[in-house]
């Protein structure tokens, strides 16, 4: 009986109100198919059993609720009520507890039978049932409080959840909007690009057909330099061989003349130095065009 009274919240009254209803139906379990009161009895402390077992649940998962502190605190003082009632039932167990329950049914038979017995008096099944009822409607007053405040919450809940609605749906009809004056301009963006698309495909056919006349130019302008240059080198042995005649011819001469050797010679020398300056710029033409090729060549690469 000392817990009871120590017991300072409802969390901790609920759990003792569950002991005491678990003690009290396992002691009239052996018995309620031998009496109706008894087994009257034993369901009235079984419904106050689930009340005390369900309050208990919500009291834990809604302790930790900064939310829910006002309506834990209403639920823990409407438990507290039941602190009297539970007392007497408590005493009521006590006194059951000190009769033992007979293993056979006859035995058992005869203790009810036996209306002397405390447990079994038609006054004392009568004063549990009457508690129990009691404490039934006490307990439902304090789930009452929490199913209105569930009730609520839920209400809240759906508002919240409308409210939500409404903003999704007219977040959605301005990205509709927005999406619908944004078509415009993207489908002339798209107009212009496919026009670009279409001038860059022409542009590089262009840029391709240039590139095989550029390379077509190319190779006949190695064709000239080479044919040039073939030309070159035969007018260069042509001028060479006419040279050596002449030279030739200019001994011969020099042997017949004598006298006039020392001015041939002067010729020949000045022959010869023509011959070098004609071939030296020969050779710095040729030269010359070989790198505007080659110039041309590595632009279009």
């Amino acid at each position: 009986m000392a817990e009871f009274a120590a017991a300072a919240s409802g969390a901790g009254l609920a759990s003792l109100g569950i002991q005491c209803c678990k003690g009290l139906t396992t002691y009239y379990f052996s018995f309620k198919t031998y009496d109706e009161q008894i087994r009257a009895t034993h369901e009235q402390i079984e419904v106050l059993r689930s009340l005390f077992e369900k309050l208990e649940r919500m009291l834990s998962r809604n302790t930790a609720d900064p939310a829910q502190q006002s309506y834990v605190r209403q639920v823990d003082e409407i438990i507290i009520l039941c602190r009297g009632g539970l007392q007497k039932l408590q005493s009521v167990l006590e006194e059951c507890q000190r009769i033992a329950v007979p293993n056979s049914p006859s035995a058992r038979l005869r203790k009810i039978k036996s209306q002397a017995l405390f447990p079994f008096k038609e006054q004392t099944l009568l004063t549990v049932r009457e508690n129990a009822k009691s404490l039934q409607d006490t307990l439902r007053l304090a789930l009452q409080v929490f199913q209105t405040d569930m009730e609520m919450e839920q209400k809240q809940n759906i508002a919240n959840l409308a409210a939500t609605s409404r903003n999704v749906e007219m977040v959605s009809q301005n990205t509709q909007s927005d999406i619908q004056a944004i078509a415009g301009p993207v489908n002339r963006m798209d107009t212009r690009f496919d026009r670009l698309l279409r001038q860059g495909e022409d542009t590089t056919t262009r840029l391709s057909q240039m590139q095989v006349q550029m390379r077509q130019f190319h190779d006949d302008t190695l064709k000239l330099s080479r044919a040039t240059s073939d030309q070159n080198r035969l007018l260069l042995q042509q001028e060479k061989g006419s040279s050596r005649i002449l030279e030739q011819d200019l001994i011969t001469a020099l042997g017949e003349l004598g006298a006039e050797r020392e001015l041939l010679r002067d010729g020949i020398s000045l022959l010869s130095q023509k011959r070098e300056r004609g071939t030296e710029e020969l050779a710095g033409r040729i030269d010359v065009l070989v790198r505007k090729v080659r110039s041309t060549v590595e632009a279009l690469d």
